[in-house]
């Protein structure tokens, strides 16, 4: 467990008492019931009990939120629960692997660097603001990967599709659909901190939660159109693949068709009839073929003047 004195510049302290100054507290997943005197022994409980929903709960005096940090390892996608605490006077984050976000986001308050409104206030309602700003720039960084990875498949695809990119592209969408379902729940937890029934975000600062709830909305529009764009390349596939049919089929039918007549003359000339054209010329074996050769270049003519070749 790591604590820090918000107003001393994330200054570390041995120990904290409420409300004595405004603190950030980092624990991990087994050191939360050191909590259990603070808040609600079921909050307590879904720290530990690791892959629940995500959620917002608000108390009397502080606020639970359970959300998800989305990563991509090896191009799949993975999530890591976050457990938040938020009152008047501390945030508590509680993690069960560690998440770089939130140390990246402690060295560049120290820094001063992306952290403008931390200068005007030193509040842990700030802070939280932060977290989840970060966790939906993650987000978008995420989409932009799928999208254009979507955009390098649509690419290869019209240069000459292979069942490779199906499956490539029913892996993406696989990970977007899971992406989907760990992002849309943020949806309420940013509907329910504007509100801020406890008060433990104050007046003055629902301002940035509502811009919260607006890079929210524009993520889930992000997703859909994510979402629409793996529809388009799919369909692409299936039209790119039916035109590689339908060419298939034009050889076929236009290899069926020069060997028709020919097979037809052919079939004419191997009936054992006793009288028939150049069966005792010396050359009739000769002509036959020229006139079969002859055919079948007339009929392909015919068809590259038809534009079917």
């Amino acid at each position: 467990m790591v604590i820090f004195n918000i107003e001393e510049n994330f200054k570390v302290v041995e120990e904290w008492k409420k409300d004595e100054f405004p603190a950030w507290i980092l624990m991990e997943e087994d050191e939360v019931n050191l909590l259990e005197k603070m808040f609600s022994y079921e909050c307590i409980n879904e720290c530990i009990d690791y892959k629940q929903e995500q959620r917002i709960d608000c108390f009397k005096d502080y606020t639970f939120i359970l959300i998800n940090i989305i990563e991509q390892v090896e191009k799949q996608i993975i999530s890591k629960e976050l457990d938040i605490f938020l009152g008047k006077s501390f945030i508590v984050t509680v993690y069960k692997s560690n998440i770089s976000l939130l140390y990246d986001l402690i060295e560049d308050i120290k820094e001063e660097k992306n952290c403008q409104l931390f200068k005007l206030d030193k509040s842990p309602s700030i802070i939280l603001y932060y977290i989840l700003d970060r966790i939906i720039i993650n987000n978008y960084n995420i989409i932009s990967d799928l999208e254009t990875e979507g955009d390098k498949i649509e690419l290869e695809i019209l240069k000459d599709p292979e069942s490779k990119h199906l499956n490539s592209l029913l892996f993406i969408r696989r990970e977007a659909y899971k992406l989907r379902k760990l992002i849309k729940p943020i949806r309420y937890i940013g509907d329910t901190l504007v509100i801020d029934e406890n008060e433990v975000i104050g007046e003055g600062n629902k301002v940035y939660f509502k811009n919260i709830n607006s890079k929210i909305e524009k993520l889930i529009t992000s997703l859909d159109t994510l979402s629409q764009e793996l529809a388009i390349v799919r369909e692409a596939y299936e039209s790119e693949l039916a035109n590689k049919t339908n060419e298939l089929m034009k050889v076929f039918t236009i290899i069926t068709a020069v060997f028709l007549p020919l097979e037809l003359i052919t079939a004419i000339f191997s009936m054992s009839f006793e009288s028939m054209p150049f069966k005792t010329c010396p050359y009739g074996f000769y002509i036959l073929v020229s006139i079969l050769s002859l055919m079948a270049i007339i009929l392909l003519l015919i068809f590259k003047i038809r534009k079917f070749l």
